[in-house]
């Protein structure tokens, strides 16, 4: 059914005010596949979040793991263990991060927080 999801995305991109993304999305779908066409709109995405002033750690480190930038994730939620990022509880259920779980990193980022080993 990914016919129909491309078609709601880009009547969400139009909701959320950017209707302007819409045909790139489904350029970008046709051409290339839904994965494909959602890592564009989570680029898009992350450059937005970019260019603000100032940019909550949690949703960077989102933004950077749903635009495929894994290290960067990473260093955006290492960023948040010393002061006490509140979202970092949340890291081992939030499937964002599903992407970065494999890598060791992510199971020192776990200890750091404070989590049982699993």
């Amino acid at each position: 059914m990914f016919d129909q999801a491309a078609e709601e995305c880009t009547k969400t991109l139009a909701l959320e005010g950017r209707a302007d993304w819409a045909h790139a999305y489904l350029r970008e779908y046709h051409e290339h596949g839904y994965r494909a066409a959602d890592l564009l709109i989570a680029r898009k995405q992350l450059q937005e979040l970019l260019k603000r002033p100032k940019t909550d750690l949690w949703d960077l480190a989102n933004a950077y793991a749903g635009a495929g930038m894994g290290d960067r994730a990473l260093g955006a939620l290492f960023e948040g263990v010393p002061i006490h990022e509140p979202g970092l509880l949340q890291v081992r259920v939030d499937p964002d991060f599903d992407s970065i779980r494999g890598d060791p990193r992510y199971a020192e980022l776990v200890r750091q927080i404070g989590f049982p080993a699993e």
